[in-house]
């Protein structure tokens, strides 16, 4: 078992959060979804028909294919290229372009494997608010990136569509005041931005 399986992404994990992410991207997708970095399968579990997975944790692997779930071991560094063209509508990649020594080569298979028209989302570490110990504690974690250096590696892996976001704080109870009043994440970023209160992911959104 690894710290992520056991801690990071394990079964108990609150499907609210993955739901509310996904649907905020893709609120009304007709084709495949890839996952990359699937884990146990939690976002996968929100439309297990339409969403494919991708991980190179055997254990996290194994407990997504005891769930039915349709995943592959696949290492996004460096076997991208085994995955079909223009086989997806969206590709979602959340905490996974930080750990990859090749995220170049990483996105550009990205714009191979959409569809025309398709959307890609990728998470990341809000840097370099958060390059301190924040970061550098995972020691998987490989290469930082701001919003200027995620612009440039997407603009060089041939994207032209890109928009660059700073996502929400989300701390205990938050959900539930989200939910109660209806308040969207991108109106919860901004009410955290008047009092200085900074997100913990950037967000690279791109279309082909």
């Amino acid at each position: 078992m690894s710290y992520y399986s056991d801690f990071k992404y394990n079964k108990n994990r609150n499907q609210w959060f993955e739901a509310i992410n996904f649907y905020r991207w893709f609120p009304n997708f007709k084709g495949l979804i890839l996952d990359i970095g699937c884990a146990a399968g939690n976002l996968i579990s929100l439309a297990p028909q339409a969403i494919e997975g991708i991980d190179i944790d055997e254990d996290d692997l194994k407990v997504a294919r005891d769930k039915g779930y349709k995943v592959r071991k696949i290492d996004a560094d460096k076997e991208m290229h085994l995955l079909k063209s223009e086989k997806y509508e969206g590709i979602w990649a959340k905490q996974v372009i930080e750990h990859l020594n090749n995220p170049l080569i990483f996105l550009k298979e990205i714009k191979r494997i959409l569809k025309p028209g398709g959307k890609a989302v990728l998470y990341t570490p809000n840097c370099p608010y958060l390059l301190d110990k924040s970061f550098w504690n995972d020691y998987t974690h490989k290469r930082p990136f701001t919003r200027f250096s995620l612009y440039m590696i997407a603009y060089d892996a041939g994207f032209r569509k890109i928009k660059i976001y700073e996502d929400f704080r989300c701390f205990p109870g938050a959900g539930k005041i989200m939910r109660l009043f209806h308040i969207s994440p991108v109106l919860m970023a901004a009410v955290q931005r008047i009092f200085f209160v900074r997100g913990l992911s950037l967000i690279l959104v791109v279309e082909k």
